[in-house]
């Protein structure tokens, strides 16, 4: 797991930050990883009350690398990666 900005920068109860997963074949996906009061900060600064994005964020309790590791391995595994392909972007 790359993080694309510092993740200490980031609010671990109210925030979002990319990162790019590497996987063993070579494959790297870009993914959105938000806790749920990061997506409604979201909205209140848009003053919107509603949130989407392509793909969708991955929503963690809490922005800290063991959250984002957990949620990452459990997208790599479950039904044979068919979530990765979901919920990150295929760089190339």
């Amino acid at each position: 797991i790359e993080y694309v900005s510092p993740l200490e920068n980031e609010n671990p109860e109210n925030g979002n930050i990319d990162i790019h997963v590497h996987l063993p074949d070579g494959r790297i996906y870009s993914l959105l990883v938000a806790t749920p009061s990061g997506i409604t900060w979201c909205m209140e600064n848009e003053g919107i009350d509603y949130f989407f994005s392509t793909p969708p964020p991955l929503v963690v309790k809490a922005l800290t690398p063991e959250n984002i590791e957990r949620a990452v391995k459990a997208l790599c595994t479950e039904s044979d990666g068919k979530w990765l392909t979901v919920y990150g972007t295929l760089q190339t």
